[in-house]
């Protein structure tokens, strides 16, 4: 008879059973609930096909013990805090809720914006039940790691009927001091029946501070609610940034995501939607951009559950230097969910002669009655486009850059927030080196 071996426990459990201080009885289940998920589950390995095109050695060869205590936030990354205009402003450093930083006076009726951290004692019911909710950590590593060792986050609540015009702005600032250490952002909206609201979750950090940073967002959208969610991947180019983000949409509400990735040497984002009352819709649109030897990986998962129901996904992705992307999506539609309309798109503009794009788009249909789309393109820019620019004396670089401009100005025009819109124009022209003047009429 063989005797059972016992699984040797993780570095992880390890910082786990030695943290210096617990979380609030309300909370503390929920984080031994995630180390338990991570210990039972382990990282991914090589033959799992979601991950399988991601190298994860850059995190599992090392040990990224979690920071104990905020850093001095850079003033460079302080200052900017302004680039996306007016705003309700919500602001962590290190995973901590920085108040000096923050700006959450008149708040409009029926919004609540508050660090997880004032709930020392007892939590509002919507928030303990919410919080977790749509997270699977037994199937996501890294959720499950955000949800054993998070130890602050956002909460967002907006009461049924409640109308909010001003963004809210959750930015998360990542010091010199997190380096080699890890980070666990959280972020919970909850948004009630019949609400409007608009949520921008931004991630800074430096060239130098290498990082990991895995945050967990989880948004929910009643009905006939209307939810525009905005997530900035801006890290340093030593960053690592492994994340999900968690969408619900119940009957007639309208879920909107805008989603760049900008930076990090590692970059993946896992985005679940699910739509799970008739009339519901979820439109994400998404940029990426990658130089040098950066790799940045979108997997999305939508799932349509009811039916009626609609969704849409369109990606591009611009490519320089020796980077790699991927974009592995997913639409499903379950069995009974008929009048399913689901579009899935993604388009890549290689510029870089070593640059490699991943295409990947799938559908999963269990139901007769429904029409679902998609398509893939990796290719470079029109020779001719570029030919007819230069006999217009713009130079070689700056048709160049008016050219990829215009590609990725389909989708940053879909951004519904004017803020984040504008800002991430402002960073594709910093980029491209194209100024105001040399734009004329192609956009």
């Amino acid at each position: 008879m063989m005797e059972a071996v016992a699984k040797p426990q993780s570095v992880y459990l390890e910082d786990f059973e030695a943290r210096p201080d617990k979380a609030p009885e309300w909370l503390e289940t929920l984080h031994r609930r995630g180390i338990e998920a991570f210990e039972q589950r382990g990282f991914p390995g090589a033959r799992e096909e979601a991950w399988r095109k991601t190298n994860l050695r850059p995190v599992t060869e090392a040990h990224f013990g979690a920071v104990t205590a905020p850093g001095a936030a850079p003033r460079v990354l302080v200052e900017r805090l302004a680039d996306i205009g007016e705003c309700y402003r919500l602001v962590f450093v290190d995973g901590r809720f920085a108040p000096d930083l923050s700006d959450l006076d008149n708040l409009a009726k029926g919004l609540t914006v508050a660090p997880l951290g004032e709930y020392a004692g007892e939590a509002p019911e919507r928030l303990v039940k919410a919080l977790g909710a749509r997270a699977d950590i037994d199937w996501h590593p890294f959720a499950a790691l955000n949800t054993a060792f998070f130890q602050d986050g956002a909460y967002v609540h907006v009461a049924a009927g409640a109308l909010v015009e001003k963004p809210i702005a959750v930015t998360h600032i990542i010091t010199p001091e997190a380096d080699q250490q890890a980070v666990y952002p959280r972020l919970v909206v909850d948004a009630e029946d019949g609400s409007e609201v608009r949520v921008v979750e931004r991630f800074i950090s430096d060239d130098q501070t290498g990082a990991l940073v895995s945050p967990v967002s989880e948004l929910s959208a009643g009905q006939n609610t209307v939810l525009d969610y905005s997530r900035l991947q801006e890290d340093g180019i030593a960053t690592i940034n492994i994340g999900t983000v968690n969408l619900a949409a119940q009957r007639d509400a309208s879920l909107r995501g805008a989603f760049v990735g900008d930076g990090g040497r590692l970059a993946r984002l896992d985005l679940i939607a699910d739509l799970e009352g008739e009339g519901g819709e979820i439109d994400c649109n998404g940029i990426y951009l990658t130089e040098g030897k950066q790799f940045t990986d979108f997997h999305t998962w939508f799932n349509h559950r009811v039916e009626n129901c609609f969704s849409r996904q369109r990606f591009k992705g611009i490519l320089q230097g020796r980077s790699e992307t991927i974009f592995d999506g997913l639409v499903k539609v379950f069995e009974g969910a008929q009048k399913t309309d689901a579009v899935q798109e993604n388009r890549n503009l290689v510029l870089g002669k070593r640059a490699l794009a991943h295409s990947n788009p799938r559908l999963e249909i269990f139901a007769d009655d429904v029409k679902c789309t998609h398509g893939s393109t990796v290719g470079e820019l029109d020779e001719e486009a570029l030919f007819y620019l230069r006999t217009r004396g713009i130079s070689a670089d700056g048709a160049k850059g008016m050219l990829t401009l215009a590609f990725a100005g389909e989708i940053v025009d879909m951004f519904r927030v004017s803020g984040v819109r504008d800002h991430v124009r402002r960073v594709l022209m910093r980029r491209l080196g194209v100024e105001d003047a040399d734009i004329g009429d192609i956009l």
